[in-house]
């Protein structure tokens, strides 16, 4: 029971790193002062305060560039490579499995660093509506669209060491709306009379060539 439990808990920190990459990371150097969870030796790193503050820098800087339309798509690219180290540093952390062993130490980057980089590729299909709202409107969409993000990071990473089954509930959650959200999402688009790529149905401008609509 022991070590389902880890394992929840590993994994709602690994889809909760494809959220926000630096979150969940930052919330176990926080839980590492309170009784519910202790980093091992191997770990302790992550609890340093130094680590810590440039963690928090982070959040906020993985924040606001993704609510910005244009820096949001690049960081949609970019992104997958810091959310798969966070998922597998989360996992190893949790479980404990970081050998030299080449075959353990590929196993808890496929555990870990899969969900992260599967969440955060159905989070692209997600965040490309509201990215598509806000350039049209130039309304506020995507920061919300990244706070609500960073609050789901920062709910599976929580969880996850108080309550991991409350977590993994959470993520499957999560993840099957999410991808309710983006099939929907992707039937709902219309071609640009100019470049023909899709946009949003009553968009005022292509997001891809910037036309009128």
């Amino acid at each position: 029971m022991e070590t389902l439990m880890t394992y929840m808990a590993a994994f709602g920190l690994a889809t909760g790193a494809g959220a926000k990459a630096f979150i969940p990371i930052l919330a176990l150097g926080a839980f590492h002062y309170t009784p519910y969870f202790e980093l091992t030796e191997r770990f302790a790193w992550i609890a340093d305060p130094l680590v810590m503050t440039i963690l928090g820098v982070l959040v906020v800087i993985e924040i606001i560039v993704d609510s910005h339309p244009d820096l949001g798509r690049f960081s949609d690219f970019v992104s997958y490579l810091p959310k798969v180290v966070a998922g597998f540093i989360g996992f190893a952390a949790v479980t404990g499995q970081l050998d030299s062993d080449v075959a353990q130490l590929g196993a808890s980057g496929v555990l870990g660093g899969g969900p992260a980089a599967g969440v955060h590729w159905l989070r692209n299909k997600v965040r490309q509506p509201f990215r598509d709202f806000a350039e049209d409107t130039h309304e506020s969409a995507g920061k919300i669209a990244s706070l609500t993000e960073a609050g789901a990071s920062a709910s599976l990473a929580g969880t996850a060491v108080v309550v991991p089954p409350v977590s993994m509930a959470l993520a499957l959650v999560l993840v099957g709306g999410s991808a309710v959200v983006a099939r929907r999402a992707a039937g709902r688009r219309v071609p640009c009379r100019v470049c023909s790529e899709p946009i949003r149905p009553g968009a005022l401008v292509c997001i891809h060539c910037k036309a009128d609509q």
